[in-house]
């Protein structure tokens, strides 16, 4: 499962690498020779949000999500394990409703037959992979939360991978 969010992620950055390109020759092309690129917009409007929705999973598969753990390094190693269980549960209940309500949104694009305005594409089949990957991110933080639910139980931190070394100073190292 892990693994197939990896190939999201590699979905989403030549999702992006192709919309960096048009861009930028949509720009110099508009700059040099007052010729513009006709749909780049089209294409950024649906390709973005599978974009977006393709790294999520990845991110969610690696624990890659900004966290503040001050107060579990605080409290103890017990209390922090609640912390990042409390955490993962947050997580699954924010991905979970949008993900529910993506549903609906790109099933109204498919009953109104919405197109984008100058290539004419049909919207809601990009909207219904993004819908699919927000689906699997769901699943994934699913997954952490039962991880850390057995860390909890285990007291034990098998769950979580270790967040690469730092370095601040040459010689120094910290997490």
């Amino acid at each position: 499962m892990r693994r197939g969010a990896s190939w999201l992620a590699l979905i989403g950055f030549a999702g992006l690498v192709v919309l960096a390109s048009m861009t930028t020759l949509d720009a110099l092309l508009r700059s040099f020779i007052s010729a513009p690129i006709q749909g780049v917009n089209d294409v950024s409007a649906v390709v973005m949000a599978v974009v977006i929705a393709s790294c999520i999973p990845a991110n969610l598969a690696e624990r890659k999500n900004i966290s503040v753990e001050v107060l579990g390094g605080v409290l103890g190693v017990r209390p922090n394990r609640w912390l990042r269980l409390l955490s993962s549960l947050v997580v699954l209940i924010f991905i979970a409703a949008m993900a529910w309500q993506f549903v609906p949104f790109t099933q109204g694009l498919h009953d109104s037959n919405r197109r984008t305005w100058v290539l004419a594409w049909t919207v809601w089949p990009w909207w219904g992979a993004a819908t699919v990957f927000l689906v699997y991110a769901t699943v994934i933080q699913l997954s952490n939360v039962v991880h850390d639910v057995m860390d909890l139980v285990r007291g034990t931190d098998a769950g979580l991978r270790p967040s690469p070394k730092v370095s601040t100073l040459p010689g120094e190292e910290h997490r």
